[in-house]
Order: structure tokens, then C-alpha cells, then sequence
């Protein structure tokens, strides 16, 4: 495995790691506990110096497609972080709040695998280019996972807040 990084990469890395731990565990454990939002307050921190780091970090010595990722992980995660803090919209935050901050995981995720095919020698020698259907095919099963993610618990915000609406109906 080729960790040779500058100190730059290594803030990068570990911020990488400390949001991926706190991320899988905001995802599994229970929601709206003060352990949750404990938990969402690293990984939005660890997420934030992830996605700033990786702007800074140039191997072909310049600004290519994948450092506008780590632009909208910023974008995805200060408006997921604003929609919980402020409960905007004031009738759908949980729901822009859910989405942004499974949508910034994703992003992490999938630069996750990027880098797992670009360190890991045995990867590299198997496939050299990054045109190799194999990465296309991880990406896509990585994305259509986090949109069933987000299609979940959307749906369970969405049916926790029905018993809500029928008790203030009455």
C-alpha cells in the first residue's frame, strides 16, 4: 500500500478515516439521541476538514473533477448541518437534513474508493487506468446503495412524522 504523503495528505487521511467511524456509526445507530448528535457533530467536523484538505491536495498540479467533489461535500454538509441547527425548512428540515448529510458520506465514500483502487498495489497492477468498467461498476454499486439509504430513511422520517400529523389534526 503507498502511503507516502505529505503532511497535508495525512491530515486529509486521518480526517478521512475519523468521518468515515463516525459517519457509518451516525448511519447505524438510533437517531436524534445526544450520542447521535455527539457523533454528527465529529463527522461533520472530520467532513469539513476532509473535503478542505482535499483542495489542496494537487497530484497532477492542477484543479480537476474531482476537487469539485470536495466543493460539494462543503456545499452538502453546511446546508445538512444549517437545516438541523435552524429546522429549515421549517416543515421538511429533517428531510434536507437526512439527504445532504447521507449525500456527503456518499461523496466521502466514493473518494474512498478512488483512493483504495489508486494505494492499493494490488488493485493498481490489476487495473492501471482509472477508464476500467471495475471502478465504474464500484462507483455505481456504492451510489445506488446510498440512494437506498436516502430513499430509507427518508421513508422512516416520512412515517414517524404521519402518527405527528394525524394527533395535531384532531
Amino acid at each position: 500500500m503507498n502511503l507516502d504523503l505529505l503532511a497535508l495528505g495525512w491530515v486529509h487521511f486521518i480526517a478521512s478515516v475519523v468521518a468515515v467511524a463516525a459517519g457509518a456509526l451516525v448511519v447505524l445507530r438510533p437517531k436524534g439521541t445526544p450520542v447521535h448528535k455527539l457523533r454528527g457533530k465529529i463527522y461533520a467536523v472530520a467532513i469539513l476538514v476532509t473535503s478542505i484538505t482535499a483542495l489542496g491536495i494537487y497530484r497532477r498540479g492542477d484543479f480537476f473533477f474531482a476537487h469539485w467533489f470536495g466543493v460539494a461535500a462543503l456545499i452538502v454538509t453546511v446546508v445538512g448541518v444549517a437545516a438541523v441547527h435552524f429546522k429549515i425548512p421549517r416543515t421538511g428540515w429533517v428531510h434536507v437534513h437526512l439527504t445532504c448529510m447521507l449525500v456527503s458520506f456518499y461523496i466521502l465514500i466514493g473518494g474512498g474508493v478512488n483512493e483504495v483502487f489508486l494505494r492499493v498495489d494490488f488493485l493498481r497492477r490489476l487495473i492501471p487506468n482509472f477508464d476500467s468498467p471495475v471502478i465504474g461498476m464500484t462507483h455505481l454499486a456504492v451510489m445506488v446503495f446510498f440512494a437506498g439509504l436516502i430513499a430509507y430513511f427518508n421513508a422512516v422520517a416520512m412515517r414517524r412524522a404521519l402518527p405527528m400529523s394525524r394527533e395535531v389534526a384532531q
